[in-house]
């Protein structure tokens, strides 16, 4: 059990950081939608603490998109005219509001928190400022970079799995959705252009609808069926959404350069 902690993030992180320099900025953040951290930390938890502790930390996952959303929004409306320090800074901040006003709300139907995560991305989406949407990939990736960054989601999964007993479904699910890796990714971009971190954060909201879909199947159908079944169900509905997702990301991509048009 241990070892697969220490393994399949890794993994997931290197796959999700190469399909960053084949695809670009905005694939890599829709990519960064997929559960890289919360899946495998569900998963363990449900083998750890039994289905009921792992479908209530899923849809408190649910709520904490709302956050993580709103994380996303206020980076890129900081990215457009301040640095990436500032950026993460003021987000991270937002984030830990959001997050605790989350902890005081009694809802915890994953129906409702279902409607109530995607009612935030269409909002997030809508509201999401302009920019250029000429970030293509790096050429390469740095070793060092592609070495941290899988560290960072193994340390990262085995804490949190050993945390939740601690703290309970409702304060893990909120920290599973934490942007940690995000922020990683959104800086390192920032660091580049501020359009690319713009464009990772969208293609993150963006991709959070597969997320959701994958978390509030968790939520209703874990007591329900064996872990397995389960996980094997959210993970095909999350690729199936996830799919439309690109396809609708690579329709909407222009055939030239677009210049920089701020609101």
């Amino acid at each position: 059990m241990l070892l697969l902690k220490f393994l399949i993030p890794p993994l997931l992180i290197c796959l999700l950081s190469l399909a960053e320099r084949k695809w670009g900025a905005a694939v890599s953040g829709m990519l960064l939608g997929f559960p890289v951290i919360p899946g495998p930390v569900l998963f363990f938890l449900a083998l750890e603490q039994g289905a009921s502790f792992s479908a209530q930390t899923a849809v408190a996952s649910l709520l904490g998109v709302i956050a993580l959303t709103a994380f996303a929004l206020t980076y890129s409306l900081m990215a457009r005219s301040r640095g990436w320090l500032g950026s993460i800074i003021v987000a991270i901040l937002v984030f830990i509001a959001i997050s605790a006003a989350i902890l005081e709300i009694p809802l915890r139907r994953p129906g409702w928190a279902f409607f109530l995560a995607c009612g935030a991305l269409l909002a997030t989406l809508w509201a999401y400022p302009r920019f250029s949407t000429n970030v293509g990939g790096e050429k390469q990736l740095a070793g060092r970079e592609l070495i941290w960054r899988m560290i960072t989601a193994a340390v990262l999964v085995f804490l949190l799995t050993v945390v939740a007993p601690l703290v309970g479904p409702i304060a893990s699910g909120l920290a599973v959705v934490a942007p940690v890796y995000t922020s990683i990714l959104a800086v390192f971009n920032h660091m580049k252009s501020g359009d690319r971190a713009m464009a990772v954060l969208k293609g993150l909201v963006t991709g959070a609808f597969s997320s959701v879909t994958f978390y509030v199947i968790i939520a209703l159908f874990l007591e329900k069926l064996t872990i397995v079944v389960c996980f094997g169900l959210a993970a095909f509905a999350f690729l199936a959404v996830q799919m439309i997702l690109l396809r609708y990301l690579h329709r909407g991509s222009p055939a030239a350069p677009v210049s920089v048009a701020y609101e």
